[in-house]
């Protein structure tokens, strides 16, 4: 045990040789829950509703940029004349996977949406590989 500048004795937790419990200090729940709110963390749940609420609109742009950007490719390749095959499936799925993706991350399902999307980029990129021209 250590001493401190009053000369009360510390305990090993440092409280000055209160105790932990609410043994003598006679603090009721509500006290502390009035104490801890007092502490200045007002405003962490508009803070985390604002950064779920960011993450959410970020999500829904990349899976709405995933659904256009295969559409687009779909056009290209159309446009340019190429048979349809394999490839149209890869970008139409993407295109579908994409708005689900969107439709995920409004509703609040960001990781789920994060997820659809990627699998929505990844088949549009291996629908417009070499293998498929």
């Amino acid at each position: 045990m250590t001493t401190g500048s009053d000369g009360a004795a510390n305990g090993p937790e440092g409280t000055g040789g209160q105790p932990l419990s609410g043994g003598s200090s006679g603090a009721s729940a509500d006290e502390l829950r009035a104490q801890f709110h007092a502490q200045g963390r007002t405003g962490l749940v508009e803070e985390r509703r604002r950064d779920a609420r960011q993450a959410r609109g970020t999500y829904a742009a990349i899976a709405g940029l995933v659904a256009v950007v295969c559409l687009g490719l779909m056009a290209v390749r159309l446009g340019q004349g190429d048979a349809l095959g394999v490839w149209i499936a890869t970008y139409g799925v993407g295109v579908a996977l994409g708005g689900w993706g969107f439709v995920l991350a409004r509703t609040g399902h960001t990781r789920w949406a994060m997820m659809v999307t990627c699998i929505g980029g990844a088949l549009a990129a291996v629908g417009d590989s070499p293998a498929f021209r």
